[in-house]
């Protein structure tokens, strides 16, 4: 009896592993007279998987977050200064400037490397986004607001042409209501250039910003 077994369990392992293997592939059979074409056919699926991907650049090629800073003082800069009671014969209120500062890449004109790609059939779209910026108060929405510089004081510019990223929006309040386009297959460069169009003697003394998070969504 247990011959018997064992014997079965063997026949229906090898039929088992048969099944197996012809399922990986396809055979057919054809069977005619000898004066008749016999034809025997076997298909075989081949396909190509493409993952879907989109890149996007800010600054510097790294996993650094680039900064743009704005310095907003007398201009030109008091000798001395930061310091107490130093000798200054200009005008009440004085000449205040502002100059821009950009790190990771270091620049003088707060301009930044910009860079996007994606073989998304549709292609993809640009958005930004405001959150906090630690140790600054946000920005106002708008224009300046009591003191605060507004969304619409930060200008952005792109370059223009078919071949350049642009920016979703001219200032920081197109973040969150417009987006700007990225074609399928077409690789985008250019910049991004920081500005401001706020009156600086309108400004309170103090430190305000936000990280601005740009995001690249496929279509």
């Amino acid at each position: 009896m247990k011959k018997l077994l064992s014997a079965l369990s063997l026949a229906i392992c090898t039929g088992l592993v048969l099944v197996s293997g012809n399922a990986m592939a396809e055979q057919t059979i054809g069977v005619q007279a000898a004066t008749t074409p016999a034809i025997a056919t076997a298909r075989v699926n081949v396909s190509v998987v493409v993952q879907k991907v989109v890149v996007l650049r800010i600054g510097d090629a790294n996993a650094t977050v680039s900064a743009v800073t704005f310095s907003v003082g007398p201009n030109p800069a008091i000798a001395g200064a930061p310091g107490d009671s130093l000798a200054y014969a200009g005008t009440i209120p004085p000449i205040i400037g502002t100059t821009v500062a950009t790190t990771n890449p270091t620049t003088s004109a707060g301009a930044l490397t910009v860079g996007a790609w994606t073989n998304a059939s549709a292609g993809a779209s640009l958005s930004c986004s405001l959150s906090a910026l630690s140790g600054a108060t946000a920005f106002a929405t708008g224009a300046t607001a009591a003191g605060v510089p507004g969304t619409t004081d930060i200008t952005v510019t792109s370059v223009a042409g078919a071949g350049n990223l642009q920016t979703p929006g001219a200032t920081l309040a197109a973040c969150g209501t417009s987006t700007s386009t990225i074609a399928s297959r077409t690789t985008l460069g250019g910049t991004f250039t920081y500005g401001t169009s706020f009156t600086a003697t309108d400004l309170a003394a103090g430190t305000y910003g936000n990280t601005v998070t740009y995001t690249a969504t496929t279509l």
